[in-house]
């Protein structure tokens, strides 16, 4: 089974500002960059997980109606009728929320003091943000919910493909678990905005088949 990471758009506050489980807006280029990654993607996804966050809520759906697929039946010789037998639904998960800043959500990074922000900077797989989230800890969220999710779905053997819309955070987490990386060499993974990571998961291994197109 193929599975599609994707990561959303990019988002009108740029990198500035610790923006991670607060909703924000998407910058003016969304269509364009949602445009460009459908070239990515298979026309054919058994299924849509996403996070819940209005960055990823919107290209999900998009991405749910674009490839809703309508078939056409026989009714009588020389008459068919337009049907759609498998309507595409985006599945929410909160488990693919962003990293969560805690006090520091929508903080210009410069106004984090050094004093809190430098220990947090130096390990933070371990060290949590003030009332928020460690790496560790997002890192067990995916992973939970891989296991739960996906991996069932695997064993049906089914031969269509799974988009799954989150983060970048999120998405350096299941890659950390699908190559065994240390989480502490996580952001060393470059993916850009509204860019695509393909995975090809066999009962008994994972296989990257490109990452950040």
């Amino acid at each position: 089974m193929d599975v599609y990471l994707i990561r959303h758009t990019e988002v009108a506050v740029g990198r500035s500002v610790a923006y991670g489980q607060s909703d924000v807006d998407l910058a003016d280029t969304y269509e364009e960059q949602r445009d460009r990654l459908l070239a990515n993607l298979p026309d054919d996804p058994i299924a849509i997980f996403s996070s819940p966050l209005r960055r990823c809520q919107r290209l999900a759906n998009d991405l749910a109606s674009v490839f809703a697929h309508t078939s056409q039946i026989e009714t009588a010789p020389g008459q068919t009728r337009v049907v759609d037998p498998h309507p595409l639904n985006v599945q929410f998960d909160d488990r693919l929320k962003e990293f969560f800043f805690g006090d520091w959500e929508m903080t210009p990074w410069a106004d984090i003091g050094r004093d809190v922000l430098d220990p947090w900077m130096a390990d933070f797989v371990n060290v949590r943000t003030p009332n928020g989230e460690n790496f560790n800890d997002v890192f067990e969220r995916v992973g939970s919910f891989w296991r739960d999710t996906i991996q069932p779905l695997a064993q049906t053997q089914t031969v269509q493909p799974v988009f799954i819309v989150s983060h970048g955070g999120v998405i350096r987490a299941l890659l950390c678990l699908f190559l065994d990386l240390s989480l502490q060499n996580a952001y060393r993974l470059n993916l850009d905005y509204g860019a695509v990571t393909k995975l090809t998961l066999t009962e008994s291994s994972y296989t990257i088949q490109f990452i950040n197109r």
